[in-house]
């Protein structure tokens, strides 16, 4: 239970005020910065707002910042000021998320350059709150922030989503939410002196814009799965059938899930294959133009029927094909929004290739 003064300021209209699910980090912030995790000013005892005095400062904008979840909060991890997340977890309710999260970040899988699960870097686990464990995860963004610029950006992004949905499914984990909001990636080439965790464009401190650089200036980033919260792992061995029931997670469009019945059985293998092919979909073949030799793939890995669907070995293989099917130079071009102008995309893909030109992408 939060101290009734600080949960009490909940109660005042000012929407930057601290609010009853911040209450609860404020309180932890004693013991949290005692395990080398120091959380910003906003959640330490004893803040006071200034933003009524600081309204048009990029500082105080990031000071009075808040996370957008309730079970996660940013820190700063004191042995190298390296800024992390935090998310709070039920010890027995989200036992799964911690194991295969665990799992993943075993030192011989933490290599794997097809190892796409994110890393745990530390598991804090409070002597005085037996329902609640705290894993600590890298600061990761949205796969498409910024947005992808060429035809090479959204190739990579698919190449290695396959190949870690493959690595995963070959150690018997099934993600069962691999949508959207569920894709991160690494940051730190394109921002290479840090971010402000909740306001991305913005230095580590507030002051000031984070230095930046383009997708084509740096090394294809690596992205990242996160959130096993209703995944499920078959271990090594494991001779069983492997079917689950339940409908949760973000693509209700899955036809195994569109049925609505929570009762239902079916192969959760096959619904990730499906529900990263309604991502290849909705996310990049909707919205560009140019990516139509992944069309087919797309087409196989979100067929009606789970049988006609392929593996994720096999959609690696149906992706290389594909991509053979295109010139080296075709990967240099623009994306190009499909609702962009004839006229706007002639200019703006003219200054991409010669940007491309002038600046050759580095390697990792």
């Amino acid at each position: 239970m939060a101290d009734s003064s600080v949960a009490g300021l909940s109660e005042n209209r000012d929407p930057f005020a601290i609010n009853e699910d911040e209450a609860y980090w404020v309180e932890r912030q004693p013991f949290l910065e005692s395990r080398g995790y120091q959380l910003r000013p906003r959640y330490r005892p004893g803040w006071e707002e200034t933003w009524a005095k600081n309204k048009d400062t990029l500082a105080e904008t990031a000071i009075s910042a808040r996370m957008p979840a309730a079970k996660v909060m940013d820190a700063t991890r004191t042995s190298d000021g390296e800024v992390v997340v935090l998310k709070k977890l039920h010890r027995i309710d989200d036992a799964k998320e911690v194991e295969i999260t665990r799992y993943f970040s075993q030192e011989r899988f933490l290599h794997e350059e097809r190892n796409h699960c994110v890393p745990l870097l530390d598991v804090i686990d409070p002597e005085d709150e037996t329902n609640i464990i705290y894993i600590v995860l890298p600061l990761l963004l949205y796969f498409d922030e910024p947005i992808f610029e060429s035809v090479d950006d959204a190739v990579d992004f698919v190449r290695q989503m396959l190949e870690g949905l493959a690595f995963m499914h070959e150690k018997g984990v099934a993600h069962r939410d691999c949508a959207r909001f569920n894709i991160f990636m690494d940051y730190k080439h394109i921002y290479p002196e840090g971010i402000h965790p909740q306001r991305i464009r913005l230095a580590k401190n507030g002051e000031g814009l984070a230095p930046s650089r383009r997708r084509h200036q740096v090394p294809f980033p690596k992205y990242y799965f996160i959130d096993f919260g209703i995944s499920v792992h078959y271990p090594e061995g494991y001779e069983g059938p492997r079917l689950v029931t339940g409908i949760d997670g973000q693509d209700k469009t899955v036809p195994e899930i569109a049925q609505g019945d929570p009762a239902y059985t079916y192969d959760p293998f096959k619904v990730d294959i499906c529900i990263l092919g309604n991502l290849f979909k909705n996310e990049l073949l909707a919205n560009f133009r140019g990516l139509e030799f992944l069309a087919p793939l797309a087409d196989r890995m979100t067929a009606q029927e789970p049988a006609d669907r392929p593996s994720a070995a096999e959609a690696i293989e149906l992706f290389q094909a594909a991509q053979r099917r295109i010139s080296s130079l075709s990967l240099y071009r623009r994306l190009t929004p499909v609702d962009e102008g004839f006229v706007a995309e002639l200019i703006r893909g003219g200054l991409h290739l010669t940007r491309r030109v002038l600046s050759r992408r580095k390697k990792a």
